[in-house]
């Protein structure tokens, strides 16, 4: 990654930014995913109108903070946290601006993790018993804009997606390839508070460590593993 994090310098300082955006584009393919599944979970959520918002529109706008700011860039890793905090922070603002987010939402992280936790802990079930719909092919009459936040809605994940959330949760592929065990994954994957969920997604999905995901939620690194063995707990319990 130090490789390209001094090809990204290079391409910077020749004001190059079509090559710096590819070096990007190789450095971290997991963020596309990433960004896609997210924008997903807000449409589904009613957060964001269905397919209105693009995942590549978000990345053109991760990719323009990252060059118009990139002197104030430590090292690689730096880069990896700003470039997801920059997804969920657009991602967040598409939300904001269509007045969809829960007044809950924003409070203060610590305050919103902990609130969040103990609704998990306490009143999290996994019911597998809900429709079962694929996160790439929610249609607008599968989503009840008005349904209760923590309302349970079953989702079976595309199989990259699943093999990545399953290596997060300590589970294998073969484990995931029980219909039962991915519906009941999706059923509680659906039930999760949004700050625990983006956890997770981040982790799974964005393949990003303990301490990155701290640093971009603001959390402590043992909170973000502790909220991430809640979960795997939830999911092993199910088995």
């Amino acid at each position: 990654m130090k490789t390209q994090f001094n090809k990204l310098k290079q391409h910077k300082a020749e004001n190059n930014k079509a090559e710096f955006d590819k070096v990007l584009n190789k450095l971290l393919p997991r963020l596309q995913r990433y960004i896609a599944h997210r924008i997903k979970i807000y449409e589904a959520k009613g957060w964001l109108p269905k397919n209105f918002y693009q995942p590549a529109d978000v990345l053109a706008d991760v990719y323009l903070h990252a060059y118009k700011e990139f002197e104030r860039i430590k090292n690689p890793d730096d880069l990896k946290i700003r470039l997801f905090s920059w997804a969920d922070q657009i991602i967040g603002d598409y939300a904001a601006k269509e007045n969809k987010i829960p007044k809950k939402h924003k409070l203060p992280v610590d305050k919103l993790v902990k609130e969040e936790l103990k609704y998990m802990y306490e009143d999290l079930t996994a019911n597998a018993d809900g429709e079962v719909v694929l996160i790439n092919d929610l249609k607008d009459e599968d989503i009840d804009y008005q349904q209760d936040e923590f309302k349970p809605k079953v989702y079976v994940f595309d199989f990259d997606s699943q093999n990545a959330f399953a290596n997060s949760l300590g589970l294998t592929a073969d484990d995931f390839r029980d219909e039962k065990l991915r519906s009941i994954f999706g059923s509680i994957y659906s039930q999760l508070p949004e700050t625990v969920r983006r956890i997770l997604d981040l982790n799974a999905l964005g393949g990003l460590s303990y301490g990155e995901i701290a640093e971009i939620v603001g959390i402590k690194p043992d909170e973000v593993e502790k909220i991430i063995v809640a979960v795997q707990d939830k999911v092993k319990a199910s088995k």
